[in-house]
């Protein structure tokens, strides 16, 4: 059986010639925006431990234009007025729910954005925004084998900031945000002599995706020393993954690049001497002792822009590579231009490195970071980096390992595209 949740927020757009504000020029005409939200929530139920998501009144709407800079910011969409003036040109917008925590049971959260449109006087036009679940959510399910034989049982999943919980009476499902999931489950049961004992078993998600139900099924018998869990995908057209219950689960096959051997290590998404379009980059770190080649690996941003590198570059260990919007964003020479296939919003997203998937999917997940997460540093006009000390993947994912670049390059902006980073203070 299978769940999903799948929320559609509608924005219509009624653009007439308004009258003139004072913030504008006299001589410029502005477009008239009316944003109506309409629910469209669609909820297949497996069972009562599923909950919906917020109501649509308190997601947060940000109106951006076209190169990434805000033009208007709602913190609820409650709050939104009926009229919005905004001056004609290319926009997109963006709507989130505001509880994007690293890990908590019944806690969905939902992101979405739209495509860029163009805005004009005298004319009418609508806008969706397709809103998806941007965590991934775990549940726990304990065989007949497990409730009848041991006295307690309980399974902790966690992530490189947080963990939960699931006891045996544990029904509800946890969500956590994308990132390498750890498995382990504590089994006690007594021994013919009124002893009691513990066996344990561990294992991993090294890959998990967003908008993905994960359910880990726990099976183990006393008798024969045996304990197993499948790791069941609710999607029908995804096979069932089986955890290898091994110290070296996590390890890359079929010659694929290791989960954290790049790492995401700088990241420039609001340049104040460029424009976006002209000055957003973000750098990756080769955190392995291999020379890799990049060629054919995937770029992605919360899942929707995503870029495949096409050129055969060759990163050695320990040296840094610039991914950049355009040429004009960095003068290092050890870059990539991906053009726009990724936009980096102002306000935080998941920028992802995968290996080479199919068609619609990436690969095995290398590294990924949520630089709009608890902790991190805003950036304007400076980039911001993760402090050299903390160039490894557990570290790398935290808001605290991070911080504002303070030396200037030749635009002017601040930051150290294609080098070391200065140290966090």
């Amino acid at each position: 059986m299978k769940t999903c949740y799948f929320l559609v927020l509608l924005f219509s757009m009624f653009i007439i010639t308004s009258c003139q504000k004072e913030e504008f020029p006299t001589t410029q005409q502005t477009g008239s925006l009316h944003i109506d939200i309409g629910v469209f929530l669609s909820v297949n139920e497996l069972s009562s431990a599923l909950k919906s998501t917020n109501q649509t009144e308190e997601f947060k709407v940000i109106i951006y234009r076209a190169d990434g800079t805000e033009a208007m910011v709602f913190e609820s969409a409650s709050i939104m007025p009926d009229t919005i003036e905004l001056v004609p040109g290319s926009y997109y917008v963006v709507a989130h729910s505001d509880n994007n925590l690293p890990a908590a049971f019944e806690n969905p959260y939902y992101f979405g954005m739209s495509d860029i449109f163009t805005l004009n006087s005298n004319m009418q036009q609508s806008v969706t925004v397709t809103c998806a679940l941007a965590n991934t959510m775990v549940s726990v399910i304990y065989s007949a084998n497990i409730i009848n034989s041991f006295i307690d049982y309980r399974t902790t999943v966690s992530n490189a900031l947080d963990s939960l919980v699931y006891l045996s009476n544990e029904t509800r499902m946890g969500y956590f945000q994308t990132s390498p999931l750890n498995i382990r489950v504590e089994l006690s049961y007594l021994n013919p002599d009124g002893t009691e004992s513990s066996k344990w078993l561990t294992g991993s998600l090294p890959n998990p995706l967003a908008n993905r139900h994960y359910e880990i099924h726990v099976d183990a018998s006393i008798d024969q020393g045996v304990a197993t869990f499948l790791i069941l995908l609710d999607e029908s057209e995804v096979p069932v993954e089986m955890v290898e219950l091994t110290d070296d689960s996590n390890q890359p096959v079929n010659g694929a690049v290791g989960y954290g051997d790049l790492l995401i290590t700088e990241i420039m998404y609001n340049p104040s001497a460029l424009s976006d379009t002209e000055g957003e980059w973000f750098e990756i770190y080769n955190n392995s002792d291999q020379m890799i080649n990049l060629q054919n690996l995937v770029l992605e941003r919360n899942g929707v822009n995503r870029h495949v590198i096409m050129d055969p570059v060759e990163l050695s260990p320990g040296s840094y590579f610039i991914f950049q919007r355009a040429d004009t964003a960095t003068n290092a020479s050890n870059s990539y231009v991906y053009d726009s296939d990724i936009v980096l919003p102002n306000t935080g997203a998941v920028l992802a490195i995968s290996n080479e998937g199919t068609e619609t999917e990436p690969g095995t997940l290398i590294f990924s970071v949520n630089y709009g997460g608890e902790n991190f540093p805003a950036g304007t006009g400076a980039s911001i980096s993760l402090n050299p000390n903390m160039n490894n993947p557990s570290d790398a994912i935290s808001g605290t390992s991070w911080c504002t670049s303070s030396t200037p390059y030749h635009t002017g902006d601040l930051g150290t595209p294609g080098v070391v980073n200065g140290t966090c203070q």
